[in-house]
């Protein structure tokens, strides 16, 4: 025999599960926006997964969400590109709070002949480097005029490997193939659209 789920504005066993994974894609939605933000360079995206007053604490910052979001658009800006994964996401809900874990893979390209800041100050100017970290963010959301955002943030790093450059494939790739920070990126831009058949 079928059964029915109830209604997720109805309370009971099936609302509650619905509202919980609802809950939870609502929160890894803003996780992946973080990442898209960096890699992008949105700011605007960026500072929207953070509520107003969150604090942070990642790569030597110590201090409000919101200076931070200018902190890393700046410590960006000195770099050729990144590109930011996530892995593993623990969510543990608590009413209108979650404790959030959330394993990251991060690469970053340094630029010949430019100093680069915060964990990257170590960068050999000599040459292209490529510098890869994996961590985990851990995160503090909460729930306020029912969206999720984050409260809190440290980010943890478990390794790097930082190693010169070679990318001698990279060039032979189309103009329209290659990713762009800002606007004109294809994600934004639509480009990459199927196209529609009359």
């Amino acid at each position: 025999m079928m059964t029915m789920m109830n209604d997720p504005g109805q309370p009971g066993m099936d609302g509650a599960l619905l509202r919980a994974l609802a809950d939870r894609q609502a929160i890894t939605d803003q996780c992946h926006r973080y990442c898209r933000a960096l890699d992008r360079m949105d700011e605007a995206l960026l500072r929207s997964v953070f509520h107003p007053d969150a604090t942070h604490s990642h790569g030597g910052y110590e201090g409000s969400s919101t200076l931070f979001c200018t902190y890393a658009m700046a410590v960006l800006a000195e770099l050729d590109r990144t590109q930011h994964h996530l892995g593993n996401v623990l969510i543990e809900l608590s009413g209108d709070a979650a404790h959030v874990e959330s394993y990251f893979l991060a690469y970053h390209r340094l630029p010949k002949g430019r100093a680069c800041t915060g964990v990257f100050e170590r960068h050999d100017m000599s040459l292209d480097e490529d510098v890869w970290i994996g961590g985990r963010y851990i995160d503090r959301f909460q729930r306020r005029d029912g969206v999720w955002r984050i409260a809190h943030r440290t980010g943890l790093h478990d390794w790097e490997s930082w190693r010169a450059a070679d990318e001698r494939h990279f060039g032979l790739m189309g103009p329209d193939m290659v990713g762009r920070r800002g606007v004109g990126d294809p994600v934004y831009t639509g480009a990459l659209a199927p196209k529609t058949q009359n």
